[in-house]
């Protein structure tokens, strides 16, 4: 879907509200002509929400990234191979003893980052419910990268073996996950903070109360559906919405060309004394770069006060959830 940029008024807006943009000196109808930045784009969606003629800049990043792949641009010799060998056919993808209709669907990085608060849920999910529990990737890194014929590879793949084990519905613990499956799963999906009688069993009772800093992950800033969902566990009126920093720096796969950019994003948090709040664990992993004083919504609930894994240690969690029996 070719973005009319043609429509730009050069307000400005986008330039302000966009640190990538901001750095190039360029506004939305400019990065049109610029596809040799189609990939250093955050894919965040802040630029749109402040043009006053609606230009989509994340749709417009997409297609310059289609363009560049067609015209012949290798990912894979240009920083992307490690991400794409791994998400691919992805590596740690475990569906040992999956007997249910019903299944947990973690994701990549809520296990990466939080391994320990994952096995919690993962066992009393089973022992409570009979749900089992699914390791696998989403697909939204390569959909990102907008390379269609790995995004359709991985669609089919993911609908085939759903379909063959019988699985009516996955519960995510990924916001990423949540609107990017809505599109592309044929089956039901949904947050675990949907299901009432679930976090009835997850929830502690000795949990405190959250409050001080909230950063709202980018696929939820529009719709809010997640956000919503939690008003039933989260008093807003304690949390402080941060709203001045565009991105965690994880989003569309930028930090690989943007590193100094990026770094700056996740620096952009330490001026945050108060406890910084979120329900995205990749954001919650990036932004403990640079300030440690992070934790997950999901974790705090459960009281299960887990540091954040970082580094080797994250890749080591995944391979070891290949491995669960």
């Amino acid at each position: 879907m070719a973005v009319d940029y043609n429509k730009c008024i050069d307000c400005g807006k986008c330039t302000r509200h966009c640190v990538f943009l901001d750095k190039y000196g360029i506004n939305l109808k400019e990065y049109a002509k610029r596809p040799d930045l189609a990939f250093n784009c955050y894919l965040c969606g802040e630029c749109k929400r402040v043009c006053p003629v609606d230009i989509d800049g994340r749709q417009l990043s997409l297609d310059l990234r289609e363009k560049r792949i067609e015209d012949g641009y290798n990912l894979y010799t240009d920083g992307y191979r490690t991400l794409l060998l791994e998400k691919r056919n992805y590596i740690f993808k475990n569906y040992k003893n999956v007997n249910s209709k019903i299944a947990l669907f973690p994701g990549c990085n809520f296990p990466a980052y939080f391994p320990e608060t994952t096995k919690v849920i993962s066992k009393k999910l089973n022992e409570n419910f009979g749900i089992s529990t699914i390791f696998d990737c989403c697909g939204k890194p390569l959909d990102d990268l907008n390379m269609k014929k790995e995004k359709e590879n991985i669609k089919e793949r993911l609908n085939n073996r759903l379909k063959g084990l019988g699985i009516e519905e996955l519960v995510l613990l990924c916001p990423n996950c949540f609107y990017y499956f809505r599109n592309n799963l044929d089956i039901k999906v949904s947050m675990i903070y949907e299901h009432e009688e679930i976090m009835e069993t997850l929830v502690s009772k000795d949990s405190s109360k959250i409050e001080g800093a909230l950063f709202l992950p980018c696929p939820d800033r529009d719709q809010r559906i997640i956000y919503k969902i939690l008003e039933r566990y989260v008093d807003y009126n304690n949390l402080k919405e941060i709203k001045d920093i565009q991105c965690c720096g994880a989003g569309g796969c930028a930090s690989i060309k943007e590193k100094d950019l990026t770094k700056n994003l996740q620096d952009g948090f330490k001026k945050y004394e108060e406890k910084i709040y979120l329900y995205c664990a990749t954001c919650t992993g990036m932004i403990n770069k640079s300030n440690t004083n992070v934790d997950h919504i999901l974790c705090k609930l459960l009281n299960t006060n887990e540091k954040i894994s970082s580094g080797i240690k994250t890749v080591k969690n995944r391979a070891l959830f290949s491995l669960k029996k």
